[in-house]
């Protein structure tokens, strides 16, 4: 074995050890590495063939080989004997890979529940999350300080880490935790934030609004237009219980909130759906009696059709 072809099988080896930690900056630089040289992906291939777990083996350190060519060889290396006869090949891994097609492990996962179901999610450092009902969030295993709230309601009990603030991602739009418990909500390009205990900042590199116990904030990114509220702190997260409460919200949005918490189907009338509502409306999560409830606190009629409700203006 020529001292090149060394070398080459101790970068080959040294990869496969990096790759078990590597981020998407290491898994880019050993993808360049492979395409840099036919050499370079057929030596990696060689090591991915094997049918033997790198620490199921017996290593042994032996000295290094001088080349058929006389040059000395590289750095000092592991070997691995396979065979009585002394015979040395490089450590092999049961991973088959193969060049061009390898992309970087991801830690990232999506959490999501469908309309009318619930979930509770705790993660590794003690955080606490409540997903309401047609909600989905994005998580990360790498990193427990930062969700992505897709779609749908959460209420977030934060265990609080001054030097390493939770964070939420709402639509593009930035939620921190200053010690807290607060909910989250997420429709379209719509967000509304509502604090139980603590404080939290909302949007922190731009509009920066500070939000204590019982405040609240309804933010819509079409619009850019931002509404400041107050409410009771126990009715934060009142889905939990049956409980919502609305402030100049849209029909429409209050009509989502029923379908996605409790899988009750509803249509609006086109003339309903951005008719504001402001108050409280306490939900059994039977459809029969909610949905007529509904009706009747907008000003609107309801009926079934199948295992659809459809809302109309009262004449």
């Amino acid at each position: 074995m020529t001292a090149d072809r060394v070398s080459i099988v101790d970068q080959a080896i040294a990869w496969h050890l990096r790759l078990a930690e590597a981020d998407e900056t290491g898994w880019a630089a050993f993808v360049a590495w492979l395409e840099a040289d036919p050499a370079h992906a057929e030596a990696y291939d060689r090591l991915a063939a094997g049918d033997r777990l790198l620490d199921a083996a017996t290593f042994s350190a032996a000295p290094a080989p001088v080349a058929d060519n006389d040059n000395p060889a590289g750095p000092r290396r592991w070997w691995w004997a396979l065979g009585a006869g002394g015979a040395v090949a490089a450590a092999l891994s049961v991973v088959a890979l193969q060049p061009g097609l390898l992309k970087p492990p991801s830690s990232a996962y999506v959490v999501a529940t469908a309309n009318g179901e619930r979930k509770t999610v705790t993660l590794g450092d003690g955080t606490r999350i409540e997903l309401g009902g047609g909600t989905a969030i994005r998580l990360d295993r790498a990193d427990d300080r930062f969700a992505s709230l897709e779609r749908g309601e959460a209420v977030f009990h934060v265990r609080h880490d001054p030097a390493r603030p939770f964070t939420v991602d709402a639509a593009g739009v930035a939620v921190r935790d200053l010690g807290t418990v607060f909910d989250l909500a997420v429709a379209d390009t719509r967000i509304h934030v509502a604090v139980a205990e603590g404080s939290v900042m909302v949007a922190p590199e731009r509009e920066a609004l500070r939000l204590g116990a019982g405040d609240a904030v309804a933010l819509d990114r079409g619009s850019g237009r931002i509404a400041r509220s107050r409410l009771a702190p126990e009715l934060v997260g009142g889905w939990r219980t049956g409980s919502l409460s609305f402030d100049g919200a849209r029909v429409g949005d209050v009509a989502a909130a029923l379908t996605r918490l409790y899988g009750t189907e509803l249509a609006l009338a086109p003339n309903l759906s951005n008719k504001p509502f402001t108050g409280m409306v306490r939900f059994t999560g039977a459809a029969d009696r909610d949905v007529p409830h509904l009706a009747e606190l907008i000003g609107a009629t309801s009926r079934r059709e199948g295992n659809r409700w459809i809302l109309s203006e009262a004449p």
